[in-house]
């Protein structure tokens, strides 16, 4: 399998068809070219990312930014072992730091220039409280799926209670960092499933 550019190799199919095959949800592409653009722009070289899944976000960050290093958290155990089985086939086991545990278990002494937090939705606002601290003076956090498949703006899309109460919660979480004055927010909700930009300043 090749570290180079594009979406279509046969490994990211094959990611792609895994994830599809067994309901692991895999960041939207044009999500993934955010998130390529802003490594970047922002000459990011450390990322700590929560959730795993199976890989697919951690491999598209680290395959054609060679300087990267990424750390990403799954509790999973299945998914953590298939993630460790791509970042292997990608070679890129030198980039990627793939852990199994829990995010509320995880300590570091390290600092990063980027989080990306695409983990339990409803956690949201728990992990963002503990890692923030985990950032370089002039990182930022990223988060993913603030829309939920539209439904954080249309609630009334569905009657499952439990699905109510998670876009309640991500609603909440991306209402209170839009209107924190200690924080820099750029909010994206035309690319991936709502993608947020977050500074601390």
């Amino acid at each position: 399998m090749s570290k180079g550019g594009g979406f279509v190799d046969s490994g990211h199919a094959d990611i792609e068809l895994n994830a599809l095959k067994n309901n692991v949800p895999i960041m939207h592409k044009d999500g993934i070219l955010f998130l390529v653009k802003v490594i970047k722009e922002y000459q990011v070289k450390s990322i700590l990312e929560l959730g795993s899944g199976i890989g697919y976000s951690a491999i598209q960050m680290a395959k054609d930014n060679p300087e990267v290093r990424i750390t990403t958290i799954e509790k999973d155990i299945e998914r953590y072992e298939q993630a460790v089985k791509y970042i292997n086939a990608f070679n890129l086991q030198s980039q990627i730091k793939c852990i199994n545990i829990d995010a509320y278990d995880y300590q570091d002494q390290n600092r990063y220039d980027m989080i990306f937090i695409d983990a339990a939705k409803a956690q949201y606002q728990g992990l963002f409280d503990k890692y923030r601290r985990y950032l370089t003076n002039n990182g930022f956090v990223i988060v993913d799926n603030l829309l939920f498949h539209g439904l954080v703006d249309n609630p009334e899309k569905t009657h499952n209670r439990r699905t109510k109460d998670l876009i309640r919660k991500i609603r909440n979480f991306r209402e209170g960092i839009l209107a924190n004055s200690d924080y820099d927010v750029n909010y994206y909700p035309n690319i991936g499933d709502g993608v947020a930009m977050i500074k601390i300043r």
